[in-house]
C-alpha cells in the first residue's frame, strides 16, 4: 500500500512538471516587477523600494493627508485583472485590517490604483528577525521574548479565525525598541484565490518553514503556524534551520519524511526542557503538537525560566555553521504544486520519495552524524 502511494506521488509530480514551470513563470514575473518609485498610488506617493519577496514588493511611501510615511506592499499588476483575486483580496484585507494586537503589524488601508493592488502598513525602521539570525544562537532571554510576542500574536489571530500560512523570520519585524511585529497576515491566502494559481492547484509558502501538511496541500489550521514558529525557535537556539537541501521540493519533502535533527547536536547548551518544547512543536502530526500558540508560549516560558533559575547562563555559546554549506531556501517563497493532490494525500506517517539529484551534479555527502 505504501509503495503504491509513493509511486502515485512520483507519477503525479512528473505529470505536473509542466504546470510547475508555468506557475514558476508567474512567480518570476513578481521578481521583475517594474520600479514604482515616484508613482502615485491612490493617496500614496511612492518614495523608495524597501524590499521584494516572492509574492509582492514593498516600498516606502508618503501619505500627505496624514503627514506620515507608510510601508506599501504592492502586488504584481496581473493580479488586479483577475476578478477572483480582487474579491479574495478585498475580503482578506478587511479581515487583516481589523486585527488589533500589539505584536501584529497594523494595516492602515488597502486599495487598487494604476492596475496595482496594495496594502498600506505601519513603517518599521528596525529591520526583521532574519537580520539577527546570522548562524549563531540567540540568548535564551531574547528567544523567550520573541516567541512570547509572536506566539501571543498568533494565538490572538487564531481566535479570530485567521491563519498566517507564512510565518518566517523575514515576516517578523523588530522595531527600534526591540519589540516584534508579525507581518504579512493573509497574503498567501489572498494569492491562493487567484486563477493564476488555482488553475494549477498550486500552493504558496516558504519551504524552510512550511509544515508537513502545508507541503502536502492539505487543509490547515493554527497548528501549521505553530510548526513554522517551532522552526524559527529551532533556528534561534541552534543557529541553523533543521532541514537543508538543494531544491525547495527537497526541503519540503524533508519536513514530511525526515526525523528532526537533535537540537543538542548543534548546541549542547540548550536546556533539555527547551528541547522538549521544540520536539512537541515540530511533531509531524498536528494532533501531537501543542493545541494552541498560547499553550506553546507558556511551555517555553516555563522551560526558560526554570533553566535560568537553575543557574544556566542566559546566553548560548555560538556554534559554527555546518560545512559544507548548502542552499537552505530559508527566505524563498515558492508557488509550486503540492507534493500530492489533496484527494490522494497519504497519512503523514507514510514516507515520500526523495527527489533525484540534479542532472550532471552529485549531491555532497552529508557530514558524519548529520540527519
Amino acid at each position: 500500500m505504501v509503495g503504491s502511494i509513493v509511486q502515485t506521488g512520483v507519477k503525479h509530480n512528473e505529470r505536473r512538471a509542466d504546470e510547475h514551470s508555468a506557475t514558476r513563470r508567474n512567480y518570476d514575473t513578481i521578481r521583475f516587477m517594474e520600479d514604482l518609485t515616484g508613482k502615485q498610488l491612490g493617496p500614496y506617493q511612492v518614495v523608495a523600494p524597501l524590499g521584494e519577496g516572492g509574492m509582492a514588493a514593498v516600498y516606502k511611501a508618503y501619505q500627505p493627508n496624514m503627514g506620515r510615511y507608510v510601508a506599501l506592499k504592492i502586488l504584481p499588476r496581473h493580479y488586479a485583472s483577475d476578478p477572483q483575486f480582487v474579491a479574495r483580496f478585498t475580503q482578506e484585507a478587511r479581515v487583516i485590517a481589523n486585527l488589533e494586537h500589539p505584536h501584529i503589524l497594523p494595516v492602515h488601508d488597502f486599495g487598487e490604483s494604476e492596475g496595482y493592488t496594495y496594502l498600506a502598513m505601519r513603517l518599521v525602521e528596525g529591520g526583521s528577525l532574519a537580520r539577527l539570525l546570522q548562524g549563531a544562537p540567540l540568548a535564551l532571554t531574547q528567544v523567550r521574548q520573541i516567541v512570547s510576542q509572536v506566539g501571543d500574536a498568533l494565538d490572538y489571530a487564531h481566535t479570530q479565525g485567521v491563519i498566517h500560512r507564512d510565518v518566517k523570520p523575514s515576516n517578523i519585524l523588530i522595531d527600534q525598541r526591540g519589540n516584534c511585529l508579525l507581518s504579512d497576515f493573509g497574503i498567501a491566502k489572498m494569492l491562493a484565490g487567484s486563477s493564476h494559481l488555482t488553475q494549477t492547484g498550486a500552493m504558496l509558502g516558504t519551504p524552510a518553514y512550511m509544515s508537513p501538511e502545508q507541503g502536502m496541500g492539505q487543509s490547515l489550521d493554527g497548528r501549521s503556524d505553530l510548526y513554522s514558529l517551532g522552526i524559527i525557535l529551532y533556528q534561534m537556539v541552534t543557529g541553523r534551520i533543521p532541514y537543508q537541501a538543494e531544491t525547495p521540493l527537497a526541503v519540503a519533502i524533508k519536513h514530511v519524511n525526515d526525523p528532526l535533527p537533535p537540537v543538542h547536536r548543534f548546541n549542547p547548551a540548550v536546556p533539555v526542557a527547551v528541547e522538549q518544547v521544540i520536539l512537541k512543536t515540530l511533531a509531524k502530526n498536528p494532533a501531537d503538537r501543542f493545541s494552541s500558540a498560547g499553550e506553546m508560549v507558556r511551555a517555553l516560558q516555563l522551560a526558560v525560566d526554570s533553566a535560568l533559575a537553575a543557574g544556566l547562563p542566559p546566553t548560548t555559546p555560538p556554534t559554527p555553521p555546518p560545512s559544507p554549506p548548502v542552499v537552505d531556501y530559508e527566505d524563498t517563497e515558492v508557488a509550486a504544486p503540492p507534493l500530492f493532490p489533496a484527494a490522494t494525500s497519504p497519512p503523514l506517517s507514510h514516507p515520500l520519495p526523495s527527489p533525484p539529484p540534479p542532472r550532471g551534479r552529485e549531491l555532497p555527502s552529508p557530514p558524519e552524524g548529520e540527519g
